[in-house]
């Protein structure tokens, strides 16, 4: 009997031991869950920041440029700026024109 006890003390050891390392890890996964979480929400944050100023760009600019033009047309020279400023004029253009 007396050589089962400290079997029975070291099983006892092995088991808080056992215990106290699964606590640590749970942890140390809480940590690494609650950062992967906070990293999704960042990627949809800078997602979001990029992208929205793109398509409020591609839908406002064009109206707004066109405003621009208008206002130097006649400094630039009227219609032969907007003529110039077209890029299938410019392959058609021949260089005696």
């Amino acid at each position: 009997m007396d050589g089962e006890k400290p079997k029975e003390e070291r099983l006892a050891e092995l088991l808080e031991r056992n215990l106290a390392l699964t606590e640590e890890i749970y942890k140390m996964t809480k940590s690494v869950k609650r950062y992967i979480n906070f990293q999704k929400v960042m990627s949809v944050i800078y997602f979001v920041l990029i992208v929205v100023p793109i398509i409020l760009s591609v839908l406002y600019l064009p109206p707004l440029l066109k405003g621009i033009f208008s206002q130097y047309e006649s400094v630039l020279g009227g219609d032969d700026f907007i003529k110039i400023m077209n890029p299938s004029d410019l392959r058609n253009a021949s260089p005696g024109d």
